[in-house]
């Protein structure tokens, strides 16, 4: 089989010595709840704590609604400049028109007690000890100077919400102001109260919270740090080896993760600080390249990051500056998390996060592709990073996830690519980097049977090839070769035609390649666990 390859070398040196250090992270709620004017029991008595969904507005009683939500900022450091927020948060039901809905910052503490008023929620339950109510701050022992919340009468942010089921962005300078104010003297974060129509009878919006397994609200803050003079980190070289032509993949999940395989037990690891340490080997780049296409088939790379500490990467989009025909002229990236909520999106890195990443030393290169830093958080957690055509353009793109944390704990645990593997040139590859002193164990699989939808790819062989094309090992059934040591892992393939290789790799570039048996076609999946 021919296989032609493309070398994408990139000097990591460390981030502008003596300058500043800008980053992004993306956090979830540390609580949320909704404050209800009455209801059964009354007023004071009513809250929403552990529940999926809170509110804002008007109901038909009538009777308000306010929501409370804060944010721990505590990975920011207190001597940072933030310049960007944005607060994203999905709305579950409407009432009513258009409706603008505000965030205004609360100044007393407020809690969350273990209350659950079910779905739909709009009437509340029984407050729990250490809930928010109306009067109460923490129920029932503490109380609001005003009933329905103390909190700044000039608003934040407003956004105007009209559509079920829409994600809603709010932004702006008053929410930089409030984070800023926050991250410097964490001891007056309480966070915002959410309001909407309290005119309007029957205007009442609901949100998802952060106990909703589905779209969570999200906040994710840019800033600065200044004076740090880091020490250059080493040289990494990526390897993408790629067909000439890549098959269009097949239609994503529900919510866009890329691997229909199951995830296995994370296991902890470092990542890197901007002057790491000597530390373990560990995956540092994942690459993927496929024909993007339009709707569903569009280009999606696969991660998690285990380990307890947040890890700082760079997504990075790539079309135009590939060296070949029929590239993707101007991609778009998305990036999301578990649940398929959008964490951040860019078109043409320049416009947004420009310092950022220039500051990584691996900005891209052409002007119309896309990237993406952020510091995300670990503990097993699932991201997608999605790359399609402005426009519905089509055409050859990459997909790049590199890993800038190395020396904190946590890591990239996996990595997954799902395509359609054709015949010749036409096979599905992954291409992966293992950064470090030393060898780092892992295990390369290729399912295919086992995918829970039509036209898979019936038995997959798989080939393990290092950053110079040469094979170092293959498999075609994982039974067939070394079947205990794959058992051991605990995640060998649940198809006896898969195909799975353990090995212990030095510090390098690495391709997995799956092709069918007998030149058949198909739809595949080709993963990489770091075992250690």
């Amino acid at each position: 089989m021919r296989i032609h390859r493309a070398l994408l070398a990139f000097l990591l040196f460390g981030i502008m010595r003596g300058g500043t250090f800008a980053d992004m992270v993306s956090l979830s709620p540390q609580k949320d709840n909704t404050l209800y004017e009455d209801g059964n029991p009354p007023a004071g008595q009513t809250s929403n704590g552990a529940g999926a969904f809170m509110f804002a507005g008007k109901t038909n009683v009538p009777s308000l609604r306010r929501g409370l939500v804060a944010f721990d900022l505590s990975s920011i450091p207190t001597n940072a400049t933030v310049t960007a927020v944005t607060l994203t948060m999905f709305l579950s039901q409407t009432h009513g028109d258009p409706t603008a809905v505000s965030l205004s910052k609360v100044s007393r503490a407020w809690g969350e007690g273990a209350s659950d008023a079910g779905d739909p929620g709009g009437f509340g339950v029984q407050a729990e000890m250490n809930d928010a109510t109306w009067l109460h701050t923490f129920y029932d022992t503490s109380f609001w100077v005003t009933p329905g919340g103390d909190f700044s009468a000039t608003p934040s942010a407003t956004t105007l919400v009209s559509t079920i089921d829409t994600t809603y962005t709010w932004s702006g300078s008053g929410l930089v102001a409030d984070v800023q104010a926050w991250v410097s003297n964490s001891a007056n974060n309480f966070g915002w109260v959410i309001r909407g129509n309290e005119t309007d009878a029957g205007s009442s919006e609901r949100f998802n919270t952060r106990e909703n397994s589905s779209n969570p609200p999200q906040l994710t803050v840019t800033y600065q740090v200044p004076g740090i003079t880091p020490s250059p980190t080493p040289t990494a070289t990526a390897t993408a080896t790629a067909p000439p032509a890549t098959p269009t993949p097949p239609p994503p999940s529900a919510t866009p993760t890329p691997s229909a395989t199951p995830s296995p037990p994370p296991t902890p690891t470092p990542t890197s600080t901007p002057t790491p340490p000597p530390s373990p080997s560990t995956l540092a780049n994942i690459s993927t390249r496929l024909l993007v296409g339009t709707g569903d088939n569009v280009m999606i790379g696969g991660f998690i990051i285990t380990g307890t500490q947040s890890k700082k990467v760079i997504i990075r989009g790539i079309g135009p500056s590939l060296p070949f025909a029929g590239v993707l002229a101007d991609p778009v990236l998305e990036l999301r998390n578990s649940s398929g909520g959008l964490i951040f999106s860019n078109d043409n890195w320049r416009s947004s996060q420009e310092a950022e990443i220039i500051a990584t030393t691996i900005p891209p290169t052409n002007e119309l592709e896309s990237a993406i830093v952020a510091t995300l958080t670990a503990n097993a957690s699932n991201y997608t990073a999605i790359v399609r055509g402005v426009d519905d353009g089509t055409g050859i793109g990459v997909v790049e996830a590199y890993d800038l944390n190395r020396a904190v704990d946590s890591k990239l645990a996996n990595i997954s690519t799902r395509g359609l593997v054709q015949t010749g040139d036409n096979v599905l590859i992954g291409g992966f980097i293992i950064v470090g002193q030393n060898p780092l164990r892992v295990i390369v699989r290729a399912i295919g049977p086992s995918l829970p939808f039509a036209g898979v790819l019936a038995d997959p062989m798989l080939e393990l090839r290092d950053g110079n094309g040469g094979l170092i090992d293959s498999n075609d059934n994982w039974r067939s070769d070394h079947e205990q040591e794959i058992i051991a892992t605990t995640i060998p393939p649940s198809n006896n035609l898969e195909s799975a290789i353990v090995r212990s790799l030095a510090p390098g570039n690495y391709t997995a390649v799956v092709r069918g048996v007998g030149d058949t076609t198909g739809v595949a999946v080709v993963e990489a666990y770091n075992l250690e």
